[in-house]
C-alpha cells in the first residue's frame, strides 16, 4: 500500500482518472493536496485533521481514497442533507470509474425509517386522528406501498419536523424487536443488514455515536467492523460528542410512558391499577412542569432551591416506583410490558441523576410551551473519546472548512484529544479579495446598547434595497431575528422568509423560487446552506456569535478554565465565536463566479483587540467601513 497515496495523487492530477473520465472535472491543488494527504493516513492508528475552504472540493478529496483502498470505510457527514448528496450525487459519479463491485449503503437512526406496524396501528386508530392526520397517514402508507427504502425523507410533502413523524416511526422505547409482526418488512432492519455488508457506508455523527455506545455496552452494533472512518463537517463532533456522553430527560418522557402504559391496560382488560398508575405518573408529570415554570429561575441548580420542585421530583419518584412495581407483575405477559418495564427503571434513574447533581457536568433547563427538558452535559469528553479511538481500531481523517483559529487548531484537537494528530490547511481557491466585500458600517452602537434593532433593520433596508432582495440576515438570537423582521415588514414589499414560519427545506426551496427574497434566520441557517450564483448576493450577521454568558455549559466550562489558571476567553469562548463566525461568512460565496457583500452589525469587530483574530480567520475579502460602497457593490452584482 506504499504506492496508495501516488496512486490517488496521480488520480486528481490534471491528466488523471478524473481529468478523464469526468467532463466538469477541474485540476484543484488543494483538492489533490487533500486527497494525498487522507490517503497517507490511512493506517490504524493514523489521525489527520484537515481544514480545507469552501470550492476545495473535499468530498471527492475523501471519497475516491474510500472508494481505491480496498478497506471497510465508513463516512460521517454532520447532516442529513450531506449524507444523502454523498449517497445519491457523488457517489454514483464515482463508482462507474471504478472497475470494482464496491458495495455501497447508507444508513440513518431509526428515526428517519418508516414503521409499518405504527403506521397501521395509527390508521386503526381512527378516533384519536384529526382529518390533517388522517389524510397523513393515508398519503404516507400511499408512499409505503412504493419506496424501497423507507426513508422519510423521500416525502418531501412532509416537513422534517411533521407531528405525524413521530408516529409513524418507532423509538428504542417502542420498537417490538423481533416480536413486531412486520419484523420481516422492517425498513430499518434493512437498511442495518446492507450497511453490516458494505463496504463503505455513508453515516452520521449522531448514528456514530451511537454504534459506539452500543459497543461498549456490550448490546451490539450498527456498523461493520472498520478500518477507516472520515469525518465531514467535523466541526460539529465536539458538541454532538457532548450530547451522547450527557443524559436527557424531558416531560414527554413521562407523557409517552403514561400513553404506553394505558395501551398494555387496553390489551390485557384484567389490570385496571395500571391505568390508574397511567394517570397519576402524568399528573404529578405536569406538576413537575408547572413547579418549574412558576419561578424565574434560570437554571436548573437554581430550581433545586424551591421545595415546590424537589418535592414534586420526590412525588414522581414514587410514582415511577409504584408503577414498575406493578409492571413486575405482568413481565413476560406482553411484549410492551417488558419495554414499559425497562423505561420505568430508565427514567428512575435519570430522576436519580438530575435530583444529585455533580461538578463534572453542567445542566441545562429548557422551559418549552408543553412542558421542560433537563439536559446534562459533561465539561470534557476527552477522556471518553481517547477510550472510543481504542475501542476503533482504525485510521480516523476529520475535515470541516472551519476547523482552525488563526492557524491554531488547538480548540478542536484539545476537545476531541486529537493532540498527536496529523493537521492540514487548505485555502479555498476562491479569489475573495476579488468577489466578496466586507463591510462593518460606522455609527453602529454596541450588541449592548440601546437602538440596536433600529439600526440594523435600517441598513438591512438599504442593503435589500440595493440587491434587489437576494439577502440572508442571519441573527445569534430569535429576540433580534424577531425584531428587525418586525421593522423591515413594515418597509418591505419583497417577500420576507423568517425561521420558524415554515421548515428549514420549504424556506429555502421558496428561497430560491422567488429570486428577490430575503431569509431571515439564526443558527440552522449559519452552516449547511448552499445558495450558489446570482440568487443570494448579501448576507448580514448581526453581531459576533459569542454564546450567552447565561449558557450553562459555557459558565461551567469557564469556572473549570479559572480553576486551572488558563484564560476562559481566549482558550473557550473567543475560539468557539470565531468557528462560529466562519461558518456565517460562508454562506456568501459558494462558487468561483459567486460575487456578494458580506456586513457584519457589531463594531467591536473593529474596536477590540479579539476583532483582529476574527479577521484573521476569514477569508482575505477586501474591508470597507463605508455603506455606501457596499451598496454600490451590490447594485452591481
Amino acid at each position: 500500500m506504499a504506492r496508495f497515496p501516488n496512486r490517488i495523487k496521480q488520480a486528481f492530477a490534471a491528466n488523471g482518472l478524473l481529468a478523464e473520465q469526468l467532463p466538469n472535472f477541474r485540476f484543484r491543488q488543494a483538492q489533490q493536496q487533500l486527497a494525498h494527504a487522507i490517503a497517507r493516513n490511512h493506517k490504524p492508528g493514523q489521525r489527520l485533521v484537515a481544514e480545507a475552504g469552501t470550492g476545495t472540493g473535499k468530498t471527492f478529496a475523501y471519497l475516491l481514497p474510500a472508494l481505491l483502498s480496498g478497506k471497510r470505510v465508513a463516512i460521517s457527514t454532520g447532516t442529513k442533507n450531506l449524507q444523502d448528496q454523498l449517497f445519491f450525487k457523488d457517489l454514483p459519479s464515482l463508482l462507474p470509474l471504478l472497475d470494482s463491485g464496491i458495495r455501497v449503503a447508507l444508513l440513518k437512526g431509526r428515526s428517519n425509517y418508516l414503521c409499518h406496524y405504527h403506521l397501521h396501528r395509527h390508521l386503526a386508530d381512527t378516533d384519536n386522528q384529526s382529518p390533517i392526520e388522517m389524510d397523513q397517514l393515508i398519503r404516507i402508507r400511499s408512499w409505503a406501498n412504493g419506496t424501497g427504502s423507507g426513508d422519510m425523507a423521500e416525502m418531501d410533502s412532509l416537513a422534517e419536523d411533521a407531528p405525524i413523524l413521530r408516529k409513524v416511526t418507532s423509538t428504542h422505547d417502542n420498537c417490538l424487536g423481533r416480536k413486531c409482526p412486520e419484523f420481516d418488512r422492517c425498513f430499518l432492519k434493512r437498511a442495518r443488514a446492507k450497511a453490516m455488508a458494505a463496504d463503505l457506508v455513508v453515516i452520521n455523527h449522531h448514528l456514530f455515536f451511537a454504534d459506539s455506545g452500543l459497543k461498549e455496552g456490550g448490546f451490539g452494533e450498527l456498523l461493520p467492523e472498520l478500518d477507516w472512518l472520515i469525518f465531514d463537517e467535523a466541526h460539529q463532533l465536539p458538541d454532538i460528542a457532548l450530547n451522547r456522553f450527557g443524559e436527557r430527560l424531558t416531560s414527554s418522557n413521562f407523557h409517552y410512558l403514561a400513553r404506553d402504559v394505558r395501551r398494555l391496560y387496553q390489551q390485557l382488560k384484567d389490570c385496571k391499577s395500571l391505568e390508574v398508575r397511567a394517570d397519576d405518573l402524568q399528573r404529578q408529570a405536569d406538576e413537575l412542569s408547572e413547579a418549574l415554570h412558576a419561578n424565574g429561575a434560570p437554571g436548573w441548580l437554581v430550581q433545586l432551591k424551591y421545595a415546590r420542585v424537589t418535592d414534586a421530583m420526590a412525588e414522581l419518584e414514587q410514582q415511577l416506583r409504584g408503577l414498575h412495581k406493578e409492571l413486575g407483575y405482568h413481565l413476560g405477559r406482553d411484549e410492551l410490558a417488558d419495554l414499559c418495564f425497562e423505561r420505568c427503571a430508565r427514567l428512575m434513574g435519570l430522576l436519580a441523576h438530575f435530583a444529585n447533581p455533580d461538578a463534572s457536568q453542567a445542566y441545562t433547563l429548557e422551559r418549552r410551551k408543553q412542558g421542560f427538558a433537563l439536559i446534562s452535559s459533561p465539561l470534557s469528553v476527552r477522556d471518553k473519546l481517547k477510550e472510543l479511538y481504542q475501542q476503533y481500531h482504525c485510521a480516523w481523517a476529520f475535515t470541516s472548512a472551519t476547523l482552525q483559529v488563526a492557524g491554531d487548531f488547538g480548540y478542536f484537537t484539545r476537545q476531541m484529544a486529537l493532540d498527536d494528530a496529523e493537521t492540514l490547511i487548505l485555502d479555498s481557491p476562491f479569489d475573495y479579495s476579488r468577489q466578496a466585500l466586507m463591510c462593518v458600517p460606522r455609527g453602529l452602537p454596541e450588541p449592548h446598547e440601546a437602538g440596536v434593532a433600529d439600526h440594523l433593520a435600517a441598513i438591512a433596508h438599504q442593503l435589500i434595497e440595493a440587491a434587489d432582495g437576494r439577502t440572508f440576515l442571519l441573527f445569534t438570537s430569535y429576540h433580534m431575528m424577531h425584531q428587525v423582521g418586525e421593522r423591515l415588514s413594515r418597509r418591505q414589499s419583497r417577500p420576507l422568509l423568517v425561521q420558524g414560519m415554515d421548515s428549514k427545506r420549504q424556506l429555502l426551496s421558496r428561497f430560491h423560487a422567488y429570486g428577490n427574497a430575503v431569509l431571515l434566520g439564526t443558527s440552522a441557517f449559519w452552516e449547511g446552506v448552499d445558495v450558489r450564483g446570482r440568487g443570494l448576493c448579501c448576507v448580514m450577521i448581526d453581531k459576533l456569535p459569542f454564546v450567552s454568558p447565561d449558557d450553562p455549559l459555557t459558565q461551567a466550562r469557564v469556572s473549570a478554565c479559572e480553576r486551572s489558571g488558563q484564560d476562559p476567553f481566549s482558550q473557550v469562548q473567543l475560539p468557539q465565536a470565531i468557528l462560529a463566525l466562519k461558518q456565517g461568512v460562508g454562506r456568501l460565496i459558494r462558487s468561483e463566479q459567486d460575487q456578494g457583500v458580506l456586513v457584519i452589525g457589531d463594531p467591536r469587530l473593529v474596536h477590540r483587540p479579539y476583532g483582529e483574530q476574527f479577521i484573521a480567520s476569514l477569508p482575505a475579502m477586501a474591508r470597507t467601513r463605508e455603506l455606501d460602497n457596499a451598496l454600490v457593490r451590490l447594485r452591481e452584482v
